[in-house]
């Protein structure tokens, strides 16, 4: 497999809006979250600052883009997460996130499924009240998200 390939056949934008257009799910059930809006404003700038690769780029607007159509967070705000998460996970394997298209399939989905997970921490910690109710809609949306980002991985893998 090509360094990198992994993430540009499965978050390749036009890919992605091609295949959400070709499963109706252009129009989602998004789930409404109350969002702690200066908190909203912090992420967004740690995305603003960040000089990130091309390749680096794309898979934090795949991300995004596939988590933006299930809940109700800014796209900004949502690229800073997943780029928090993502130097997460880097730093915590000491490994670049390229690194994960040249890994088992298994071991490849384990690490993508971490950062989700990450990610929906950092997310969960960006909601206002009531708490409660808006972390178990962050935890369907983004269980959700990581189903959609898998049909569509094995689709464009064949």
């Amino acid at each position: 497999m090509n360094k990198g390939s992994c993430f540009n056949i499965s978050l390749n934008n036009k890919h992605l809006i091609s295949y959400l257009e070709n499963k109706e799910l252009r129009i989602i059930f998004s789930y409404t979250i109350n969002f702690d809006e200066s908190a909203l404003k912090n992420i967004e700038q740690v995305y603003k600052k960040a000089a990130c690769s091309e390749v680096k780029s794309k898979l934090i607007g795949g991300i995004a883009k596939i988590i933006c159509d299930f809940i109700n967070i800014p796209e900004l705000a949502m690229k800073g997460t997943a780029l928090k998460a993502l130097r997460e996970w880097e730093f915590k394997h000491n490994r670049n996130i390229i690194e994960i298209a040249d890994m088992p399939i298994s071991n490849a989905l384990n690490a993508v499924k971490e950062i989700f997970s990450i990610g929906k921490s950092m997310v969960k910690e960006l909601v206002s009240y009531p708490r409660d109710k808006n972390e178990i809609l962050i935890d369907i949306a983004f269980e959700k998200s990581f189903r959609f980002f898998l049909d569509y991985y094995y689709q464009y893998q064949k």
